[in-house]
């Protein structure tokens, strides 16, 4: 048995105290990532111009990611208090993006010009707090054990946590929302963002980090450093541009939800999607629970492949609804539950191998940093959340679907302005509402497939090639990782006193 193996496990109370706490995030990152476009575009109600502006903003924001999330590791990393390194920048980050999660969804601004500056203000600062949060988040899971068991059991417990959050809220939205868009946003973001500085403070309280030789490195590390550190640990970078395709497929299918709904599914304000919503929260939590005992003996690459084919089925099957498969809920949820089982377990294995490259940079590099290499977790997300924006205006845009939507938004406020005793009136404005999504046109909502399937499964496709071809870190090989992490530890011990 390796050294690996022997390593420590886990604590129940810091399992479940890391997991639990990944509800509040993930639910508030979905109120943003997945509705922050339905919002404008159903609710307030945006000229082309404005959601072209939108996009732009979006990706400006992701283009500062990409020198403010490598920053924010450094400085976590350097970070030494009687707290941890992580804690303190999880808390801080928790309250502050709490805030700006509001201000997102409260419309304060009436003229378009400063409606858009005061969009790209608040987008931005919610973005680098969201980073504050999200790298020293995921930056300690790789602290709390080198045990592949141990670290595949800790984030499938965060990846349940995460899907908890993520599917309440993509459930729970087009429900509370329906026919009261322009006056329920507001009221759900200071929920959530309640939900998410409560679960924050478990992971502060409850969270128990192990003293060991590998992880308590302490660092002292430059600008200059964090360049090199990126650019030198050749397998992060790989993994890196694997989650990149891999995210940017699945928040765009994720994005396009209600949209397909409405104008494919072609229904106005109705359960359906709230449905599908739970048939796939169902699906992620069941597989991520199961998966662990599934996989045992199945090595990653079988596991990798596994979880490539149940979406590439999925996609397949949900593009042929409507022209092979009758579009009905049944089809629907079945096609769900095989896509996004099929992604969770994907989702899953992309997160402990990119934990993994934290040993092996320490390994080639001699430095351990948790928090520098988790800083390209939310980079990569937000930009994926940035591309998915771009396709989404685009696709919006071309199909002459926005039009569509600012008709919608019309509806919807009118039904906010609506007081007791006027439940004919509201039935009449659902008709109307159903009248105009039915009388789409099939250019238009093909269009809408393309961008919600065809493009997302080639991007996963191609995850699954850069994966398959170019990573390299094995269970053999890491083991031996961890191994000579060990040795190097032992013999450093050794010689701290004579120093």
């Amino acid at each position: 048995m390796g050294k690996n193996s022997a390593a420590g496990t886990v604590g129940l109370r810091t399992r479940l105290s890391y997991g639990l706490g990944c509800i509040g995030r993930d639910a508030n990152y979905t109120l943003v990532s997945n509705f922050i476009l339905t919002y404008l575009t159903l609710a307030v109600g945006v000229s082309n111009w404005q959601l072209g502006a939108v996009g732009v903003v979006m990706v400006i924001a992701r283009v500062w990611d990409a020198v403010n999330d490598p920053m924010m590791g450094t400085i976590i990393d350097n970070t030494n208090t009687r707290f941890g390194k992580f804690k303190p920048f999880i808390l801080a980050g928790a309250l502050l993006n709490s805030v700006f999660t509001v201000l997102l969804f409260s419309n304060p601004a009436q003229g378009e010009v400063t409606f858009i500056v005061v969009f790209a203000i608040t987008y931005i600062l919610w973005g680098m707090t969201y980073t504050m949060n999200d790298i020293a988040y995921w930056g300690m899971l790789p602290s709390l054990t080198t045990n592949h068991a141990e670290r595949e059991k800790v984030t499938s417990l965060a990846r349940i946590g995460a899907n908890l959050g993520l599917f309440s809220v993509t459930a729970l939205v087009p429900i509370l929302t329906a026919g009261g868009m322009g006056s329920m946003y507001r009221p759900i973001a200071i929920v959530v963002a309640a939900v998410f500085i409560a679960c924050q403070v478990l992971v502060v309280a409850g969270v128990q980090e192990p003293k060991r030789g590998i992880t308590q490195v302490k660092n002292n590390t430059t600008l200059k450093d964090m360049v090199r550190i990126i650019g030198k640990n050749d397998q992060l970078l790989v993994i890196a541009v694997a989650i990149l395709l891999f995210n940017i497929g699945y928040f765009t299918t994720t994005g396009f939800g209600v949209q397909f709904f409405y104008f494919d599914y072609g229904v106005f304000g109705g359960p359906e999607f709230t449905i599908f919503a739970a048939s796939l929260g169902v699906a992620q939590i069941l597989t991520l629970s199961i998966f662990p005992s599934l996989a045992k003996g199945i090595k990653r690459r079988g596991q990798f492949t596994i979880g490539i084919v149940m979406v590439v089925i999925g996609y397949l099957a949900l593009f042929a609804v409507g022209y092979l498969f009758p579009m009905n809920m049944p089809i629907l949820c079945v096609i769900g539950f095989v896509l996004f089982a099929g992604q969770a377990i994907v989702q899953l294995l992309n997160y402990v191998l990119l934990a993994d490259t934290v040993e092996y940079g320490q390994w080639k590099l001699g430095t351990r940093n948790d928090s520098i290499i988790y800083s390209l977790n939310p980079f990569i997300t937000k930009l994926a959340s940035a591309v998915q924006a771009g396709i989404f205006s685009a696709t919006l845009i071309i199909s002459n679907l926005n039009t569509v939507s600012n008709e919608i938004s019309g509806l919807e406020n009118q039904m906010n302005q609506l007081g007791e005793g006027t439940e004919a009136v509201r039935d009449g404005i659902i008709a109307e509402g159903n009248r105009i999504v039915q009388q789409i046109p099939d250019s238009s909502t093909f269009i809408l497939r393309v961008s919600m399937i065809v493009l997302p499964l080639l991007l996963i496709l191609a995850c699954y090639i850069i994966y398959m071809k170019k990573f390299k870190i094995d269970e053999k090989m890491y083991e031996k990782i961890v191994s000579d992490l060990e040795e190097r530890a032992a013999a450093q011990a050794k010689e701290a006193p004579n120093d």
